[in-house]
Order: C-alpha cells, then structure tokens, then sequence
C-alpha cells in the first residue's frame, strides 16, 4: 500500500533485502529441557513377546558410511542415540541384525509381527507399550529413510532388519520397516 501523497516505486527500482539470521540448531540437551513429559528414557530393553524377543538395547550412533549402525552383538538391538528417546515425542529408532554366520539373529522373526501386537520398551521400573502399525518390506533403495528417521509429533517406534536375498559384495536387498505408535 502506497500511503497518500507518496510516489508509486518505480519498477525497475531495486528493492531492499533483509538478511536472515542463521538457523538457531539445539543441542540435545537444549532439547531435552523442552520436553514437558518427565517419564522418557534411554531404553534398555526391548520385549515383543509375539516373536520371543527379551532383548537387551544398546545406544549406536552413525557407521563409517553415515549410516545408522548396527549392535555389535546379534542378540541384542541398537537404538539410534539420535533419535527419541522412549516415550518422547518423535522416532524411536531401534536395528537389529536378521542373522549371522551361526544361525537366526534377534530380529529373524520381525516380518511376521502382525497390525496390533505389543512392543514395550523398558528402563528399570519405566516402561512404555507400543502397538504395531506396519509391517513392510523395501528394496534397500527404497527406503522411506526420511520419514523413519525425521521428527513427527507422534510418539513412534521404528524397528528395523535386514531381508531379502544376501550378496556378499552387497549384503542384503531388502529391509524390513515395523512402525508402531504409542498406546495411550
């Protein structure tokens, strides 16, 4: 709006820009005292009595590649210290292994969970269920990473393993991506 009295601007006048201050990026910390919920925590162990998982968890951040990593042992899970912690708002992303060299691994049966079974994550005496979603299976290259790994405003786990043929220049084709949200 021109106020009264005042020229029109010319068009071929160059306007002004404003500059934008850069992003203002949050430590995690400075994350954590946002949180309003009191009960989150680092989990510790994972039970889907469904497929006779009582596994312990173990945090892993980033492989050489950038990739989330994997546990060390097949027995147990990863939960991607990155992410949300259990019964935060956001991703709880959790990876284990399909199997090894010796036989079936924690995460062998992950594919056969079915829409609506349990999954709870535990700390000591904190414990936070989980209902089942989706159970899918993507080629490797495609993987909706971004939507496992963003931040959502729900409270949601992401179980993930390996699937599919094995090539021993490539490993596995596929992935198994098991969603389950909150139960309130």
């Amino acid at each position: 709006m021109i106020a009264p009295g005042a020229d029109a601007p010319d068009a071929d006048a160059k306007l002004t820009t404003v500059g934008f201050a850069e992003p203002l990026v949050l430590s995690a910390t400075e994350i954590d005292r946002q949180s309003f919920r009191t009960d989150t925590f680092i989990p510790k162990r994972l039970k889907i009595p469904s497929i006779d998982v009582n596994a312990f968890i173990q945090p892993v951040g980033k492989d050489r590649l950038d990739r989330m990593d994997t546990p060390t042992e097949t027995d147990e899970v990863g939960w991607y210290r990155y992410g949300a912690k259990a019964g935060a708002t956001g991703n709880v992303v959790l990876s284990g292994h399909l199997d090894d060299l010796s036989g079936p691994a924690i995460f062998a049966n992950l594919g056969d969970l079915r829409l609506g079974e349990s999954v709870t994550l535990q700390r000591g005496k904190k414990a936070i269920a989980y209902e089942v979603v989706s159970v899918e299976r993507y080629r490797l290259e495609d993987v909706p990473l971004a939507s496992i790994f963003a931040a959502t405003q729900a409270e949601r786990l992401q179980l993930i393993t390996c699937a599919g043929p094995y090539d021993p220049e490539y490993g596995y084709r596929d992935r198994i991506v098991v969603t389950a949200i909150a139960k309130s």
